[in-house]
């Protein structure tokens, strides 16, 4: 059965399959290769690989009765931040870094590129988006050129990150534990930057609460403090705004429902969070 145009569910005498097409026979490569080195070390969050003798095919059994994380859960968010850390952690015993299979990280140019093309955009969305398009270009260009200054040193760890750390990706399955799927987007880089990418995920789902977030897991506060005016960049309200010009017009219609009150709730919270990033990153300075 296809569930997407790439995905297919397909049963067999061993089981339910999950399988998974690649356009691009490398990502592929790189989803194996990195299952394969977890695998070695018996990292327990993920769904471990189905052998194929197609290189452009990724198969897993099907999980059934699993899923997606929900972050505003308490339980769901310290779960996949502890999976997270575990995942950053492997570098003590795999050398990430040193494998040219995995790209690196290359946040700035990711976000600076995210930023130009909302502004390419500008016709098209600044009659939805009125005032808020200037708020979000104001937000993100502020951002940009701190990062520009800022010396950018690693401060976690260079390793392997999941690179798309949104909650989907974060899968409890039938046994209630909780896994890592879908490493198409992995990358080498600063474990500080995917946590705090991590955070933009979270923030809006506990009402921008970043004091309680940083109480909750207090390795986030000396991992991140020296980037945490990161923060600042709206990265989900430009990344979700991008999407809305991708859809048709009934489509746009039924998503709007949903991005207008989101919108309108992270702007409302963006001057107290600039506020106490500003206060947290002082104490770096």
């Amino acid at each position: 059965m296809q569930i997407k145009s790439n995905i297919w569910k397909k049963e067999t005498a061993q089981g339910t399959l999950f399988i998974k097409k690649y356009d691009n026979v490398k990502v592929a490569e790189k989803v194996k290769a990195i299952h394969s080195q977890l695998g070695d070390i018996k990292f327990p969050y993920v769904i471990p690989l189905v052998k194929s003798k197609d290189s452009d095919l990724v198969v897993q059994y099907w999980q059934h009765g699993s899923f997606s994380a929900d972050f505003s859960n308490d339980s769901h968010r310290k779960q996949s931040f502890k999976i997270l850390k575990a995942l950053h952690d492997t570098s003590d015993k795999i050398d990430w870094k040193n494998q040219v299979i995995f790209p690196r990280q290359q946040l700035y140019q990711k976000w600076n590129a995210r930023l130009e093309r909302f502004l390419i955009n500008e016709k098209e969305l600044l009659p939805l988006l009125q005032h808020a398009y200037y708020d979000i270009t104001l937000f993100a260009s502020r951002v940009l050129k701190q990062m520009r200054k800022q010396k950018h040193k690693i401060n976690g760890k260079l390793t392997l990150l999941h690179g798309d750390v949104v909650h989907h990706n974060f899968l409890i399955c039938k046994d209630r534990k909780m896994k890592l799927i879908d490493f198409d987007l992995a990358v080498v880089g600063d474990s500080a930057e995917e946590m705090l990418l991590w955070m933009h995920r979270v923030l809006p789902t506990i009402d921008y609460d970043l004091e309680k977030l940083l109480n909750e897991n207090p390795y986030l506060y000396n991992l991140c403090l020296q980037k945490i005016n990161y923060l600042q960049y709206p990265n989900e309200l430009l990344r979700e705004w991008l999407y809305v010009l991708q859809l048709g017009k009934y489509e746009r219609e039924a998503f709007l429902d949903y991005l207008m009150p989101f919108t309108e709730k992270a702007l409302r919270h963006w001057p107290e969070l600039i506020m106490e990033t500003e206060k947290l990153h002082s104490k770096y300075d």
